[in-house]
């Protein structure tokens, strides 16, 4: 399966992206549509994976924090396309851009069940984070860029 990895432009890119996010990070805990976006939508480089059929089947984004760091926000991947390597193919997107913006470090705030995918990636807990949606523990975690 050949996929597409893009920075979304176009009206439609845009809806696919939005719509996976809040798919995947939002739906599932009945919170609205409104919530997917927030005040950091335009310091970000949003990252959108289509597959074949210009289906959304991944997608993050990486907000450009003050003090040249990175944070890695909206992490998402298509129920049935999980554990097939697309986030990691998301986060060396992500990695790299941050690399060309001469970047110090990546931050991400990762739920309870995405620890060990960033850990796998080179991120370390660097301490407790908060609680979405009062359920969802997440963990404050770092990567260094070289």
């Amino acid at each position: 399966m050949g996929y597409i990895i893009l920075e979304p432009g176009t009206e439609d890119e845009l809806e696919k992206y939005f719509n996976l996010r809040y798919e995947i990070l939002r739906k599932p805990w009945n919170q609205p549509m409104s919530s997917t976006k927030d005040e950091w939508e335009d310091k970000s480089i949003h990252v959108l994976m289509v597959d074949e059929n210009n289906e959304a089947v991944a997608c993050g984004r990486l907000q450009l924090n003050p003090n040249e760091e990175g944070q890695i926000r909206s992490m998402a991947v298509r129920d049935d396309m999980q554990g097939k390597g697309l986030g990691t193919k998301i986060i060396e997107y992500i990695e790299a851009k941050a690399m060309e913006l001469k970047l110090k470090n990546i931050t991400l705030d990762a739920r309870i069940n995405a620890v060990k995918f960033y850990e796998k990636n080179g991120y370390v807990i660097v301490g407790e984070s908060y609680l979405l949606f009062g359920v969802i523990p997440h963990f404050k975690m770092e990567k260094i860029l070289e």
